[in-house]
């Protein structure tokens, strides 16, 4: 930093590293107007923001974040002021004139740019599968600075409105109500006016601008809608129709009614994340998107899920700063379980539940950190496994300990007592603690302040099974339940290294802990199973969720024939998707039969399967049935790079080079075989897929291919063709330029990576 004005704020954290926050708060932020003219052939913004701020202190500064922006004027109250920046900051000084504590004061801001983050103009060349422009923001975590000047840190709410000037013909979204629509025909642009009239961090301001139609998903409980580039409707509606349903379900499940003023999805190429939670205005990526004809073997509802229940956890109640980013993405990975659960049973929701966990417990694997933790450098460092799943795995444990009726009223409360306010951790357990009439400080510091997760070895010695963990030590309350003809059920509580239970002279049965499925822990059961053994357990255990952890922690010693066996037992599909990757060959003609399956997941996994064994017997003639006459192009796409890779049919192969389909899969499979098995010719091909493609998704494969491939000697095509990426305005194609590059293993690229 150049100016004293930004100075940091340090903080001790609990690991003993001092980490950078933000600058001092000296005003509240009550509302952001931004206006925006959007410069599409240059990929710039004309801009003015209005912050109205009401101040805490006497003499407080106005700092705002603002980063590579032209700042062209600023006023106070309409009055010019003095403006003072840094690379990351603009200071706001009112001439003659002193704030005061309580004051509430307007600050506009005038500025222009080009921005290198925050906002994207992405080229019809390179909105696959659309064809058509358009301009999105992304302001998580901290890049709204980029395209606005204001306050960009998530410990303070303002309501917010919208003003975005389009080429006419372009539509928009943006957060909240579309108040008003105004067409100027001589500057052929058209100026749509967005008002969020309920407070919201600010990096959840957003806007969509390009070609794109709006289509009407339900209202009620309130407005939903889908924006989709003109001419992808249908794959829209395919994607995300229904969500209002998935809305009023959220809100009877909570016991707090959706607050704002409508939902809207819109999906966008080149995006870098799966979806965001902008307010009232999610953004998707548009790989969520498509045909009718695809939806047997695609499905966007955990994405589509995950990001509304981000309206109450995320929107709604905000974590204050990023060490306590589970309130936000714990919750949200959390709800979209019980939506499952309403549509497809228990079934459903027990799988989601030990998929879960097992999130959550790889988060510990090799970067053993607890779930609060400042000690980050930058945000985006918070945003993994330990407050996705993670966090979700521990709201999942605590609603089995205080039970679930009393668990969603809690809830309710909980978001109507810190509705539109930021909640940390503490803050979380002091009312859920007081709304459930329960201490959960116990709860809270080992599940969310101890740097490890539970690791149980079973073992069963001297007519006693006894679970035994490392340090440090977790309090569990565990069910074990012992096998021997029926459940004999029983429980321990382990407080310490270990804890044994008297199996009652059933010295040879079977033992599962947790059978259920309800504890977030590494389970290693050293007692040893016959067949025999594991088929009487198999065909007992409880739930679908504890079938999924009894595959991965105990029959990890089973042939292909035994699973087999197994297979043809398992009732539940969404089981029987996971024992398939376990298959041989000895499982052809099982595989065969799964393959003509209604569950097309099914027959998917089933024709992955025996791909990857080579396509034996008549699979062959089935895969090359399946893409020539499949209904659904993701089948057909699957079946054509099984083919490939057993036939070496090359012209097949060239046929797929240019073949368009969703997700451009015949391209990228056909990239991919030229790579493994045609490497120079891969490299030529892959250069002029650079110079002329035929789409965004298999330039981006080309760029990733070159990385490997690299030059043959005393050549420099390909580093000077990755080279050049880099300086493109994109995403998708310029992080895959700096991945081949880092892959490529020269260091004259050190100099052009350093930048990023």
């Amino acid at each position: 930093m150049t100016l004293a004005l930004a100075a940091l704020t340090l903080t001790q954290g609990p690991w003993g590293r001092p980490v950078k926050d933000h600058f001092p708060h000296a005003y509240d932020l009550l509302d952001v107007k931004w206006h925006i003219k959007l410069l599409p052939a240059t990929y710039s913004i004309d801009g003015e923001v209005t912050n109205t701020v009401k101040a805490l202190s006497d003499g407080a500064t106005l700092l705002f974040d603002s980063v590579g922006l032209k700042i062209l004027s600023a006023t106070v109250d309409g009055v010019t002021a003095a403006t003072s920046l840094s690379k990351t900051t603009i200071l706001v000084a009112p001439k003659g004139r002193k704030i005061k504590k309580g004051e509430t004061v307007r600050v506009t801001i005038r500025y222009s740019g080009t921005p290198e983050a925050g906002i994207y103009f992405i080229p019809a060349e390179r909105a696959f599968p659309a064809h058509t422009p358009v301009v999105y923001t992304q302001g998580e975590m901290v890049d709204t600075r980029y395209w606005i000047p204001t306050y960009d840190y998530p410990d303070d709410k303002a309501t917010s409105e919208g003003v975005i000037e389009v080429p006419t013909g372009w539509n928009t979204l943006s957060n909240g109500r579309l108040a008003h629509v105004t067409e100027n025909k001589q500057t052929g642009y058209t100026t749509f006016d967005w008002k969020q009239e309920l407070p919201h961090s600010t990096y959840l301001i957003s806007l969509l601008a390009g070609p794109y139609s709006e289509v009407p998903d339900g209202t009620r409980p309130v407005k939903t809608s889908i924006f989709v580039p003109t001419g992808l409707e249908a794959w829209g509606k395919s994607a995300f129709g229904g969500t209002d349903k998935i809305v009023q379900f959220y809100s009877e499940l909570t016991h707090f009614t959706y607050p704002w003023a409508k939902f809207a999805q819109c999906a966008v190429p080149d995006f870098m994340y799966g979806g965001m939670e902008n307010t009232s205005a999610v953004t998707q990526t548009i790989t969520a998107i498509f045909p009718p004809d695809c939806r047997g073997s695609n499905d966007a509802t955990g994405l589509v899920a995950h990001e509304l229940a981000h309206q109450w956890f995320g929107d709604t109640v905000t974590c204050p700063s990023w060490a306590h980013a589970w309130v936000n993405e714990g919750w949200a990975t959390f709800l979209p379980s019980f939506w499952d659960r309403s549509q497809y049973g228990d079934d459903a929701f027990s799988i989601d539940r030990y998929g879960t966990f097992q999130g959550g417990l790889g988060a510990h694997v090799g970067s053993n950190r607890p779930v609060v933790w400042d000690g980050y450098r930058e945000a985006v460092d918070m945003f993994n496994g330990f407050i996705y799943p993670g966090g979700a795995s521990r709201m999942f444990m605590l609603m089995h300990q205080v039970g679930e009726d009393r668990f969603w009223t809690a809830v309710g409360k909980y978001l109507d007592e810190c509705k539109f306010q930021n909640v940390d951790t503490p803050r979380f357990f002091d009312v859920f603690s007081r709304n459930l009439g329960t201490d959960l400080k116990p709860f809270m510091q080992q599940w969310f302040y101890t740097p490890a997760a539970p690791n149980l070895t079973v073992r069963r010695l001297d007519g006693k099974v006894t679970i035994s963990q490392p340090e440090p030590y977790f309090d569990l309350n565990l069910d074990v339940w012992i096998l021997d003809g029926d459940w004999i059920k029983r429980s321990v509580h382990l407080t310490g290294p270990s804890a044994s239970l008297d199996l009652e002279g059933h010295n040879s049965a079977s033992v599962l802990v947790d059978p259920e499925c309800w504890t977030m822990a590494n389970i290693d059961s050293q007692v040893p199973l016959s067949f025999d053994q594991a088929k009487e357990l198999w065909a007992a255990i409880p739930n679908s969720g504890e079938h999924c952890r009894v595959m991965d922690s105990m029959f990890n010693w089973m042939s292909g024939s035994q699973w087999l066996d197994i297979a043809k037992s398992t009732k539940s599909t969404r089981v029987l998707s996971r024992i398939i990757g376990h298959l041989g060959l000895e499982s052809t003609k099982f595989l065969v039969g799964l393959v003509a399956s209604e569950d097309r997941n099914i027959a998917k996994s089933a024709l992955d399967r025996l791909g990857s064994l080579g396509l034996p017997g008549e699979s062959k003639g089935i895969a090359q049935r399946l893409y020539e006459s499949d209904p659904d192009t993701t089948i057909r796409q699957t079946a054509f790079r099984h083919l490939i890779n057993v036939t070496k049919d090359i012209a097949l192969v060239k046929r797929g080079l240019h073949k368009e389909s969703v997700h451009d899969g015949f391209r990228i499979a056909a990239l991919d075989w030229y790579e493994a098995n045609r490497p120079d010719e891969a490299r030529d091909l892959c250069l002029e897929i650079l110079q002329r493609p035929d789409s965004e998704p298999q330039r981006v494969r080309s760029i990733q291919m070159l990385g490997h491939l690299k030059d043959l000697p005393n050549s420099r095509r390909v580093f000077n063709a990755l080279a050049k990426i880099l300086n493109e305005k994109s995403f998708g194609a310029r992080s895959a330029a700096i991945g081949a590059l880092s892959e490529y293993g020269d260091k004259a690229a050190l100099p052009l990576l350093t930048p990023f």
